[in-house]
């Protein structure tokens, strides 16, 4: 009992708000030191692969101008195989994701730790659209045009519309009528 009454007798340390400054430096510099870290690690990696699809690219026929091998510094940085799929390396978990962006949304096509791995999803991936695109210029597969939504919003105007040019049509109907 005695040791509680003489914490709460203890004066608490002062504190100056020149030390909690330096503190709070001190905590902002090492979170800045460790997201730098991520960010070159993040690059350091997705360069790494790079290197190793770029024979790949170097094979693709010139008239193909659907792919474009291309690292963007961005947040996260992404590795660019096409227009829609990029590989992403996530630091934390140190594992590349091969992520592909389309109408339903980002959908991950692959995901796994070792370089070599996903090089070879890559050229999987490189090799199915250039297939893809083979049959729809063959006409094997016909192109999907994307389906129009229908809009309840357009078919209640529609439907307002009508109504409202019936009954102008029926009040005049009755106006001829009952003046002749």
């Amino acid at each position: 009992m005695e040791t509680s009454e003489n914490k709460l007798l203890q004066p608490a340390p002062s504190r100056s708000l020149r030390e909690a400054l330096r503190e709070a430096r001190i905590r902002e510099a090492e979170s800045l030191d460790r997201s730098a870290d991520r960010r070159s690690t993040e690059l350091t990696r997705l360069e790494v692969l790079k290197a190793e699809l770029e024979e790949l690219f170097e094979e693709l026929p010139e008239s193909d101008d659907r792919f474009a091998l291309m690292l963007v510094p961005s947040t996260p940085a992404r590795l660019w195989v096409d227009l829609f799929c990029a590989v992403v390396y996530e630091p934390s978990t140190e594992v590349y994701r091969l992520v592909h962006n389309g109408r339903q949304g980002r959908k991950v096509l692959a995901e796994t730790a070792d370089v070599g791995d996903m090089a070879d999803r890559i050229v999987d991936y490189v090799a199915q659209q250039i297939m893809a695109r083979e049959r729809e210029l063959e006409g094997r597969v016909e192109p999907r045009l994307p389906e129009r939504p229908r809009s309840r919003a357009g078919v209640a105007v529609a439907a307002f519309v009508i109504g409202l040019l019936t009954g102008a049509a029926g009040l005049l109907a009755i106006g001829y009528l009952i003046t002749s």
